[in-house]
């Protein structure tokens, strides 16, 4: 149950960071609109556990749990480098696994995730600038809007699912992540200039090593 904790977190550092983009912008995100986000990104990773445990069924040769070690090694370390190659750049950034946003002079939003993907273009769009998921104006994230962020935010627990019921986790971590999806946007909305930017440049190296460590803990 701690170890899924632990990874439920690592995994909604991304809602953290999309919080703290929005509480920028003064764009609120309420209750029923994370909500809502959470259910995107709890059904992204559905699927993608679903599918894990089809491929683990196929795995005769090399046992699932060392794959799905080796898979969440792999996306820790993606996202360790990002982390180290954004602190180069000197920018401020927020914590958050696959898109770190920061604020450049401009006071434009922009993702450092570099996805060339039509299909996905909407979603990286909605991440660059803030103001795109609020269609109406309005400042408020409605439920129909938030599914632009679920969407987005969805990315990241598709990718780790596969690997996470591999290595042994139950669908239980599903709830973890959804829960900790509306936590994490709510505290970065409330925690906005609460935090010391140096602290958060640090944290950004967080999701990738939690990701490293159980990985690796799971091979031994």
């Amino acid at each position: 149950m701690g170890v899924a904790l632990i990874i439920a977190l690592a995994l909604s550092m991304d809602a953290f960071g999309v919080g703290t983009a929005y509480g920028l912008k003064r764009i609120r995100i309420p209750l029923l609109s994370m909500s809502i986000i959470a259910l995107c990104t709890a059904f992204a990773m559905g699927v993608s556990m679903l599918f894990g445990q089809v491929v683990t069924n196929y795995l005769t040769m090399i046992s699932p749990k060392i794959v799905g070690a080796g898979i969440l090694i792999v996306i820790g370390s993606f996202q360790f480098v990002q982390a180290i190659k954004n602190r180069s750049v000197h920018q401020k950034t927020l914590p958050v696994m696959s898109t770190t946003v920061y604020q450049p002079a401009s006071d434009s939003y922009k993702t450092l995730l570099k996805i060339n993907l039509s299909m996905f273009g909407l979603v990286i769009q909605v991440l660059k600038t803030p103001d795109v998921a609020d269609m109406d104006g309005s400042g408020t994230i409605s439920p129909g809007e938030s599914i632009l962020l679920g969407a987005a935010l969805a990315l990241d627990a598709f990718a780790s699912g596969m690997a996470v019921t591999m290595t042994g986790f139950s669908y239980y971590v599903i709830g973890l992540v959804a829960f900790m999806t509306v936590i994490m946007i709510w505290a970065g909305q409330k925690l906005i200039g609460k935090i010391p930017d140096d602290f958060l440049s640090k944290v950004e190296y967080l999701p990738g090593m939690v990701l490293i460590v159980i990985g690796m803990l799971k091979i031994i």
